[in-house]
């Protein structure tokens, strides 16, 4: 990483950018602090002009009430006018003791202290008043509540002149706090105005600095449009950006002119590239064509089928009815079988065609195999090539259960997957070698250490190639197996509903 140094003297759009922001921020926070001072002074000023004021209202309103509950106790000694007099007693009370207190907002304030002094012979008055009354001294408590009255007089006249005081001193801080603001007004004027006039110089400026080197080079850009590659660099004193940019545009029109002749001839080269390549797939097509009749010719029994028909016709005439269901079950799985490769079939056409040599197998090994089926409904006219199961499930008789003398299961399962559809074909066989589960999984058919023959010819490399060749997709076939406990062939299909 440079030093911050280092990138702050080079001519940069970061620099520029990073300049006028601390420029605008230190003047706004000056601006701030300035304003914030001088209206913390003027609030304090104006609190101080208030609040003698604000108190003695209070308190000739709180000794007004005072007097009324006090007059009202005296007349009936009612208990509810008592309270309301020690109320409005404290609240005076605590008044006093504000003003006389030391160092409190009123010690430089004589007129204060004196105002102080008198509420205080004003509340022992009013003591002394309720002390005769208790007493049921008539005359006493008259004469004091008549000097209460002369005090509570004299305390307003007080209040009265140290108002009008207050007002005159009030009104010299008023003209003094009206020049303050205009002086705050005219400052935040100025304030105001630089910081537009430093935006207006950063942008016309940064504006200025970023599309002259951009103009320039849409300029070349254009002639480079036109055809024309040559021209002349221009030169600049512009920020390191511009500089890297227009570099990196100069370069890249010198190889511009390369690369057209390069493009020349790879567009001759691509053109007969092509042509072959159209021939190429042209004998790709015919060579999938091939494959697959030559897959198709693989199964014709048609000799066989037509016997077949004849031997159930006759097991009908010789009431040989376990005899005619075997042939029949037969005539149907070979009439199934010769249809042509390029058929679409149902999933539950294979289910059932699988069914079919289920029970053909039953009646030659009895009950040495168990199958189990097991299809859902909304997979049932999935379509797909015909004989995909039974060359699987001939594949799991012959090699699963070729050395094993118990009896075995052989599980065919089809269900859904939101995109696919997924059909499981598993067996309790002897399982397949690790390095012939290697070569299915890649395809590998041709080179399997045992590759016993199928009754319809197919083997599992046909069924691959098959799959391929319909779903036009690899690797619909996976293969699982452990020695001496099961193998599962997975084969996942695309919805393709008929």
């Amino acid at each position: 990483m440079k030093p911050f140094k280092t990138l702050m003297l080079r001519n940069t759009l970061k620099r520029k950018v990073l300049s006028f922001i601390l420029v605008i921020l230190l003047c706004f926070l000056s601006g701030f602090v300035y304003t914030f001072y001088v209206t913390f002074k003027v609030n304090e000023q104006i609190n101080q002009m208030f609040t003698t004021s604000i108190v003695l209202n209070a308190m000739k309103d709180d000794m007004d009430q005072f007097e009324t509950h006090l007059e009202a106790y005296l007349a009936s000694k009612d208990s509810d006018s008592f309270v309301q007099y020690l109320d409005d007693y404290n609240k005076l009370n605590d008044l006093v003791n504000a003003v006389q207190v030391d160092g409190g907002p009123y010690t430089s304030s004589l007129q204060m202290q004196n105002i102080g002094k008198l509420l205080s012979k004003y509340l022992d008055q009013s003591e002394l008043a309720i002390e005769y009354k208790r007493g049921r001294n008539t005359e006493g408590y008259l004469a004091a509540f008549s000097d209460l009255l002369k005090t509570s007089y004299y305390i307003d006249f007080k209040v009265v002149h140290l108002e009008n005081s207050d007002f005159k001193t009030n009104l010299e801080n008023y003209m003094q706090l009206t020049a303050q603001f205009k002086d705050i007004q005219v400052s935040l004027v100025a304030i105001v105005t630089l910081l537009i006039a430093l935006s207006f110089l950063f942008v016309f400026t940064f504006s200025t600095n970023v599309t002259r080197p951009i103009e320039e080079l849409s300029r070349q850009a254009e002639n480079i449009a036109s055809g024309i590659y040559q021209f002349e660099r221009v030169k600049g004193n512009h920020f390191t950006e511009a500089e890297l940019l227009k570099d990196a545009f100069y370069d890249m029109a010198t190889h511009i002119q390369d690369y057209i002749g390069e493009l020349k001839d790879k567009v001759d080269t691509e053109n007969k590239l092509r042509l072959s390549e159209t021939e190429k797939l042209r004998m790709q097509n015919s060579l999938n064509q091939a494959e697959l009749m030559a897959l198709q010719a693989q199964i014709n029994p048609h000799f066989l089928f037509n016997t077949l028909n004849a031997g159930m016709q006759l097991a009908i005439i010789e009431d040989a009815e376990r005899t005619g269901n075997f042939l029949e079950d037969l005539s149907s799985l070979f009439r199934y079988n010769i249809q042509s490769l390029h058929n679409k079939v149902r999933l539950m056409d294979e289910f059932e065609n699988a069914r079919r040599y289920y029970e053909l197998m039953r009646v030659r090994f009895g009950n040495q195999f168990n199958f189990k089926f097991a299809l859902e409904d909304d997979v049932e006219n999935i379509e797909m090539p015909p004989l995909i199961l039974q060359p699987i499930i001939e594949n799991a008789l012959i090699h699963g259960f070729k050395n094993k003398t118990e009896n075995g299961t052989i599980s065919i399962v089809a269900y859904s997957s939101p995109q696919e559809v997924i059909i499981e074909i598993t067996d309790n066989g002897e399982g397949i070698t690790q390095s012939d589960l290697e070569k299915l999984n890649l395809g590998d058919f041709a080179n399997m250490s045992d590759n016993g023959g199928h009754t319809t010819g197919l083997g599992l490399g046909n069924v691959f190639e098959r799959l391929k060749h319909f779903f036009d997709a690899p690797n619909l076939m996976r293969f699982e197996s452990q020695m001496d406990t099961y193998t599962k062939v997975t084969i996942t299909l695309p919805r393709k509903d008929i």
